[in-house]
């Protein structure tokens, strides 16, 4: 996908320098927090220059940064940071930003949508011999995968077909696939374009997949560069708790940068996801689980996961314990693994 680049106004960018920063993150609605930090001027304020690439998917993200095309990536902690360090890219999260760290595993921004006329329900079982339009080696497929094994269908069981997620949608209308598993705002996208005919299958789904969308560097960028990545890490704290406080305007923001995103699509699929910043022991939990688990179902090699391969958590403790007004709205963390929710 084109890049979406965007820079500095001439007043604010002759004021000082600014350290230049590309981040590469996903066309969709978890870069929301992204889209707020350019918009509201949180990134400029603290002296960066942050030009976004919004791609299609996480795989693009880690190659974009193995490929030296971008610092930092906006992707899934969990799955992506598997996959990248199975092959040998080794990138760690530095913060979250789309999470409910009261779970250990809760997918808001995601589901699996079908046509009522094909026969699917919300039973795993509707789906045997039906044609399921999914994304292969992503958040997506583990979130199938594990709907479907809830349900006693193995994925040998479905005709899987590999679908780019903005294609989903056109997919699903036109009839060539008989479900799909998308994120948003596609997902709400294909509830409103569908209608009585459309089945919300499952939505926001917990116990499938943890689900932590954060930034992503590589463990040497992140060593070199503690102060930038502070800054940076400061802006996105502000600019989730905006979300968090205003998601209407969030969602209209989100439409200056997703081409032909439907204003009421951004707001829904806002309303079903979380902006937690913070690293729980669910959190940490749920991100050692889903990365083992790719392991034992055969998606990736590698060897078993740790929490410490996820995240460098040098920059969030410090902002954390430094801006605690930036998350004095948000619950208190549990206080230990019984007390989280959506187990794996």
């Amino acid at each position: 996908m084109a890049a979406t680049m965007l820079g500095l106004g001439g007043a604010a960018a002759s004021a000082q320098d600014f350290d230049q920063v590309t981040f590469v993150l996903g066309n969709n609605l978890f870069s929301t927090p992204a889209f707020v930090a350019v918009e509201n001027g949180y990134w400029a304020a603290r002296g960066l220059d942050v030009q976004l690439r919004l791609v299609a998917s996480g795989r693009e993200i880690t190659q974009a940064l193995n490929a030296g095309e971008a610092e930092l990536g906006g992707a899934n902690m969990g799955t992506t940071t598997a996959s990248a360090r199975a092959a040998g890219n080794m990138l760690k999260g530095v913060i979250p930003y789309y999470n409910d760290a009261s779970y250990v595993a809760i997918a808001g921004g995601r589901g699996i949508v079908g046509r009522a006329d094909r026969g699917i329900t919300t039973d795993p079982a509707s789906f045997v011999g039906k044609k399921v339009g999914s994304l292969n080696g992503s958040t997506q497929e583990v979130y199938l995968r594990q709907f479907l094994a809830e349900g006693g269908v193995a994925i040998d069981q479905v005709e899987v077909i590999n679908v780019p997620v903005a294609d989903m949608p056109i997919s699903l209308s036109q009839g060539l696939v008989d479900a799909t598993v998308p994120w948003e705002p596609y997902l709400s996208q294909s509830l409103r374009e569908l209608g009585d005919n459309g089945v919300s299958v499952s939505r926001g789904g917990d116990g499938y997949v943890a689900d932590v969308i954060g930034v992503l560097a590589n463990e040497a960028f992140i060593d070199a560069n503690q102060e930038l990545l502070e800054q940076f890490a400061l802006g996105m704290m502000e600019a989730t708790q905006f979300v968090r406080e205003n998601p209407s305007e969030a969602a209209q923001i989100a439409t200056y940068y997703l081409d032909g995103l439907n204003i009421d699509d951004a707001a829904q699929g806002i309303s079903f996801m979380d902006w937690d910043p913070r690293i729980s022991i669910c959190t940490d939990d749920g991100l050692i689980k889903t990365g083992n688990e790719m392991i034992e179902g055969g998606l990736i090699v590698a060897e078993t996961f740790v929490a410490g391969d996820f995240a460098d958590r040098r920059v969030l403790d410090k902002v954390l314990s430094e801006h605690a007004e930036l998350i004095a709205d948000l619950p208190a963390l549990p206080g230990s693994i019984e007390e989280c929710k959506g187990a794996l």
